[in-house]
């Protein structure tokens, strides 16, 4: 026999032995399966080169349910191990009872170089249940197949994701939406920490959250997590989720796992958004209503007497309007007044705010300036800007405006105070040939001209 027939025949004998063999290094990284261990554990040998024993032999104590962390315990000091009866979760997260035992591999100084471990499917037991009642035994495995079976279709039919784990936050089941929400296949999953591929991120702040399937077993209750929680997937992709997790108990009560259950509300949080954003926008322009308006009005008039500076509203009523809509409609009309608001938005600084009161009327608020001039600078660009031709569908129109000024704390101390006093100087500006600006002053109070 040949040097290379003497390297060949271990591999060619284990190959046809019907028990699964799976051969370690010193370091319990797997180097060797035979074809019955890839069967049993349903990983491929390719697989498996160089991967810890644990992530590839599964295995969970069927007394106590709980996962055997070191299967080659204290091998390192014996020759071998007794023989041992456990569970093995293969790599779809099915369970298979099987009888191991482990042998150590020594060099010849009697050093530690690997594990052999052996094991079978565990037969005595179904042969004595068979033997002593075989009908009793056909009817509960049919019995636990459709239970099984419905419930395995009851998961995967139900649109929220699920995920289980054992007792250490090992990931043992995925339905079908799970995989498809997070992007990894059960088999891909399996014996991985929950936290590796279920990646929490707080919508609001950015931050990584725990799993809560570790609070629910350690806590012993249903745990629902508060935060607005946002799925990174594997490709990448993000799902707003809402998740819970509820510890998972064995015959004698004792939590053996965590099952957590995401529901996506990606749509229902879109549209809260949406809605929210509605209850503060106009919706024509996009642009702050009187709601949101108030309370801005109402911060810059707080800095302002904090920083000893000045806030300015100029009230903006573009100039007969109404001829517009009036001759042209008011699609058109609304066309110009959204192009009012971009113009207006180009106008002033980001720290500003620009608001529609209404109709054809605009008001923008100048926050922390430190001279009147400022407000009155502001007026003039926006009246340049708003100069400019128009161009809607067909129609090139012109569009003037008048503005009148207010400034917080000379003209007004209150909000509504000074929109009245900006507005009362806008009217005095339409007085005096509209397309100019007017600042504040006391008057006797002008008719309304349109």
């Amino acid at each position: 026999m040949t040097q290379k027939d003497r390297c060949q025949f271990p591999n060619a004998a284990l190959a046809a032995v019907a028990d699964a063999v799976i051969v370690t290094d010193a370091q319990e990284r797997i180097t060797y399966l035979n074809p019955a261990a890839e069967s049993m554990t349903g990983w491929h040998s390719v697989e498996t080169m160089g991967k810890a024993l644990t992530q590839v032999f599964f295995l969970v104590d069927q007394e106590s349910d709980r996962l055997i962390e070191k299967p080659l315990d204290g091998l390192k000091e014996s020759p071998n191990s007794n023989l041992q009866h456990a569970a093995l979760v293969n790599k779809r997260g099915l369970q298979v009872g099987i009888e191991y035992t482990a042998v150590a591999m020594r060099d010849d100084n009697g050093r530690f170089i690997g594990a052999v471990v052996v094991c079978r499917a565990r037969r005595h037991a179904a042969e004595i249940a068979l033997q002593t009642s075989n009908e009793s035994l056909l009817a509960n495995a049919d019995a636990l197949f459709e239970e099984k079976e419905r419930a395995q279709v009851t998961l995967n039919s139900i649109g929220d994701a699920v995920i289980s784990t054992n007792f250490s936050g090992r990931v043992i089941y995925l339905n079908i939406v799970a995989e498809k929400m997070m992007g990894w296949a059960q088999g891909d999953a399996s014996g991985k920490a929950v936290d590796d591929i279920f990646r929490l991120v707080d919508a609001t702040t950015h931050g990584m959250i725990p799993c809560p399937t570790a609070r629910a077993i350690i806590e012993n209750r249903r745990v629902s997590l508060e935060a607005a929680c946002v799925l990174s997937c594997r490709d990448a992709l993000e799902v707003a989720v809402e998740v819970s997790a509820a510890p998972i108990h064995d015959r004698n009560g004792g939590v053996i796992g965590a099952v957590m259950v995401a529901h996506d509300v990606t749509a229902a949080r879109e549209l809260s958004q949406k809605l929210a954003r509605l209850a503060l926008h106009d919706s024509l322009t996009d642009l702050p209503n009187r709601a949101l308006f108030g309370d801005r009005l109402g911060q810059a008039m707080a800095n302002s007497r904090a920083q000893g500076s000045y806030a300015a509203l100029l009230y903006v009523d573009l100039d007969r309007f109404k001829h517009i809509n009036d001759s042209l409609g008011h699609a058109i009309g609304d066309q110009l007044l959204q192009t009012v608001a971009r113009r207006l938005l180009g106008c002033v600084r980001s720290s500003d705010t620009v608001s529609r009161q209404g109709g054809d009327e605009f008001v923008v608020l100048l926050a922390d300036i430190h001279r009147v001039k400022d407000a009155a600078v502001c007026a003039e660009k926006i009246l340049s800007a708003l100069e400019s031709p128009y161009r809607i569908g067909e129609h090139e129109l012109r569009q003037s405006a008048s503005i009148g000024i207010a400034v917080f704390p000379d003209d007004a101390i209150e909000g509504d105070a000074l929109l009245r006093c900006a507005d009362f100087a806008m009217y005095q500006a339409k007085y005096n040939g509209r397309n100019n600006y007017k600042l504040f002053a006391p008057a006797s109070l002008l008719d309304p001209i349109e």
